[in-house]
This record gives structure tokens, C-alpha cells and sequence, in this order.
């Protein structure tokens, strides 16, 4: 069910990674022209940051540190078409939950009962219960 969680979070590091060596060499290179520079040390803050969003849920996650909320719920399956990856939105309230997965498929839309566990920073669902 957290694949999508797991993906985001290598994806990210990763990113962060390459841009970071990629900054490093073209400040060694540049010399009058500080565009490039500019413009990679302004990607390298928005990898860090969303980088570190995701490493702090990571923790949350490995230590068990999840939210959970429960109540009357509404599902609905969203495909992703190709382009990104299926996913089924949750809405407790005023509040949605995505659960990056395709498991939910055949799981009619609808209202349910719902009992989740989530990560506190993304809201991506660790665990769910389903009731009518």
C-alpha cells in the first residue's frame, strides 16, 4: 500500500543527490555567468525540502508513530490514466486521504465507515478498515 510513499521518498533523495553534485561542479565552473547556478541552487532547496518531508513521515513510520481517525467515510477509486499512478481518495469530514495503490480497485465507490492509520505529514494511508 505505500509503495507510492516508498517511491516518492527514493525518487526524492536521489534528485536531491544528483543536484547537489551538479551544483557543487558548475560553482567550480562558473565564472561570469551565475544563472545556472541560481537556478540549481533553487532546485536543490525545493528537493531538500520535499526530500526532508518525506523522510520525516519515513520516521513516523518506522517508529509507529501513525495518526489514526475513524467515522463515516466516502471513497473514490481516481486512475492515474497512464500518467501517474492509480490511487483511491478517503474524505473523513473536511479532510482526504490518499492511498497510492490500485488494492482499492474493486472496492465499490461509496460511503463506509472507515477506521485509518496515516502518516502525519503527506496524510498517505498506512492501514485501513472498510465497514458498511
Amino acid at each position: 500500500m505505500l509503495l507510492g510513499f516508498y517511491s516518492g521518498l527514493i525518487v526524492f533523495i536521489l534528485l536531491f543527490i544528483i543536484v547537489l553534485v551538479v551544483f557543487i561542479k558548475t560553482l567550480k565552473l562558473t565564472q561570469q555567468n551565475t544563472l545556472p547556478a541560481i537556478m540549481l541552487g533553487v532546485l536543490l532547496v525545493f528537493t531538500l525540502v520535499v526530500a526532508s518531508i518525506y523522510s520525516v513521515d519515513f520516521y513516523f513510520l518506522k517508529s509507529g508513530q501513525t495518526k489514526s481517525t475513524s467515522g463515516a467515510c466516502s471513497l473514490e477509486y481516481v486512475t492515474g490514466n497512464g500518467n501517474s499512478m492509480d490511487s483511491t481518495d478517503v474524505t473523513i469530514g473536511d479532510k482526504t486521504y490518499s492511498i497510492k495503490s490500485s488494492r482499492f480497485k474493486e472496492v465499490e465507490d461509496g460511503q463506509y465507515n472507515c477506521t485509518i492509520s496515516y502518516l502525519p505529514i503527506t496524510k498517505i494511508v498506512t492501514e485501513i478498515s472498510l465497514s458498511k
